[in-house]
């Protein structure tokens, strides 16, 4: 278990090195999302949102409304960009000095998982916490189921991460996974429209993606103050989702492994 934690913290200080290098890089980090969210935001603002058939959007909470799901995309969002720069591990050979050394992979991907999240997730939410906030009373949130909730989201996001980090490593050419699992989450997992008015084929895309399930129920919990009870499907289904990468992520990395000892060749895919 230590060895574990050890080389979990390795590969975050790795991480941290090679892509946080510069106070430069939060700059862009924060501007990215805060422009998504300022462009959401306007795009909507002209429509009679009074009128929408969704119990937890009107026109006095859309600011919050879409702020959540732009933090909560932020999460999930950064946990993407790594697993495809983790990728390239593949190409600078670093990767095979990871397999060739006795580490457990499974704590070079959590630590690379968990160093990405928090390096980028922070600014952004500086700026969502200041915007609470000065809006709070337009919240209506219920404390308890709040935190579990978002620790649900948080812990959902790391798994999404550790899954993407374990695929990307043995693809042949990893860019077109971060293409269709960059945008599309965007828009089908309700950031800026919920997911209640989409059209049944958009709904059925939407179910893929962990985000859905987590940003439905935060914004329940923040805007109308669903309790534990109510939110009590979202924390079954989050359970089995996260239990379900988790035993995704052990059967890649796995799968790679054996591949490269059969094969001598890191490319799977």
């Amino acid at each position: 278990m230590i060895n574990f934690f050890k080389a979990m913290k390795a590969e975050m200080l790795k991480q941290h090195k090679v892509y946080f290098h510069s106070k430069v890089i939060y700059v862009s980090l924060f501007i990215w999302p805060v422009l998504s969210f300022i462009s959401a935001y306007f795009s909507f603002k002209p429509f009679n949102i009074g009128s929408s058939t969704v119990s937890y959007l009107n026109g006095k909470n859309l600011l919050i409304f879409i702020l959540l799901g732009y933090i909560c995309m932020s999460f999930f969002r950064s946990l993407v960009q790594s697993a495809w720069n983790f990728s390239f591990e593949r190409i600078s050979g670093t990767l095979e000095y990871i397999y060739l050394s006795p580490v457990n992979r499974l704590a070079v991907i959590l630590g690379n998982a968990l160093s990405s999240l928090f390096e980028s997730v922070w600014v952004m939410a500086v700026f969502s916490i200041s915007i609470f906030i000065l809006k709070h009373q337009y919240l209506n949130i219920n404390i308890p189921a709040a935190i579990i909730t978002f620790l649900l989201m948080v812990l959902m996001a790391i798994m999404w991460g550790m899954l993407l980090n374990a695929l990307f490593l043995f693809s042949r050419d990893s860019g077109f996974l971060f293409t269709i699992l960059e945008e599309p989450m965007e828009i089908f997992s309700g950031v800026k429209v919920p997911t209640t008015i989409f059209p049944l084929w958009a709904k059925c895309i939407s179910l893929i993606f962990p985000l859905t399930y987590a940003l439905d129920a935060i914004r329940k919990v923040f805007l109308t103050g669903y309790n534990l009870g109510e939110v009590k499907s979202f924390i079954i289904c989050s359970i089995f989702i996260i239990l379900f990468m988790f035993i995704l992520i052990n059967v890649c990395l796995k799968l790679g492994e054996k591949h490269a000892k059969k094969t001598g060749n890191m490319t799977l895919f």
